[in-house]
């Protein structure tokens, strides 16, 4: 918590106080001017939306193909599963920036650069997200699923109407987990982003950082703004996100 507390502080010293020294913790003259300057004068908020189009798409998309797949490894059996699972869980080690390059090419041979589609496209797959939903979708009772194929209903409709209905707290954690990493990311936007309409919020941050100096009131104040969605989502779902958790057996 006290780095956050910190940033917010810094957010609301003057210049002057943020670089005296020794430093203080409590502004002694609070203002407001940073959060004017990066909302009013800057382009922070077409950030915003920016990082908030591709956090909600990424999200959506994460958490579709994530319980599918979690509900094909959990549910079915057939050849390979438990090689192709694991294949499946390998990838998780290898990092975005070891396949950056092959991925620029694609994108920029598609000619989706400086697009919604390039800043989403690397994030629509989540290595944890089958691992953990394949923990969730394994809890629900087999009896249900031959019960609704009794009944006539066909495999997509149990995915949709059974394994979906039961796994809500399962696909809320998953989604903070998914719109956080999609929110934070700022290596990948750097690489496919060529004006500035299409900056993410981290992005904008860092055009703070000058040559020769550190703007740290409007980078405190920006920090404070892009903190807040997370925050806000996690405030609203965290007894479902606690109980997907404690349900998918990841607890120590």
């Amino acid at each position: 918590v006290i780095p956050f507390f910190w940033v917010l502080m810094t957010a609301l010293k003057p210049n002057p106080e943020i670089n005296a020294w020794p430093p203080h913790v409590f502004p002694a003259a609070p203002t407001l001017e940073h959060f004017t300057r990066i909302l009013g004068e800057e382009n922070f908020l077409r950030y915003i939306l920016n990082s908030l189009v591709i956090a909600l798409c990424s999200m959506t998309a994460i958490l579709f193909t994530s319980s599918l797949a979690g509900f094909i490894f959990a549910k079915y059996r057939f050849p390979g599963r438990g090689v192709l699972f694991a294949v499946i869980l390998a990838t998780a080690i290898i990092p975005l920036e070891v396949y950056i390059i092959p991925l620029y090419l694609m994108v920029f041979g598609v000619r989706m650069m400086d697009s919604y589609l390039a800043l989403v496209f690397p994030f629509v797959i989540m290595t944890f997200g089958v691992f953990f939903m394949r923990q969730v979708i394994m809890a629900i009772p087999d009896e249900l699923l031959e019960a609704a194929r009794i009944d006539g209903a066909n495999e997509f409709w149990i995915y949709v109407r059974v394994v979906l209905a039961l796994s809500k707290s399962g696909l809320m954690a998953l989604g903070v987990f998914a719109f956080s990493e999609a929110w934070a990311n700022f290596i990948w936007p750097l690489v496919v982003v060529t004006t500035k309409d299409m900056y993410t919020t981290e992005l904008g941050l860092a055009t703070y950082q000058r040559q020769f100096f550190i703007e740290y009131g409007p980078i405190s104040a920006g920090a404070v703004i892009s903190i807040l969605p997370m925050l806000i989502v996690f405030a609203a779902l965290r007894s479902h996100i606690m109980k997907g958790i404690a349900t998918s057996g990841l607890r120590g």
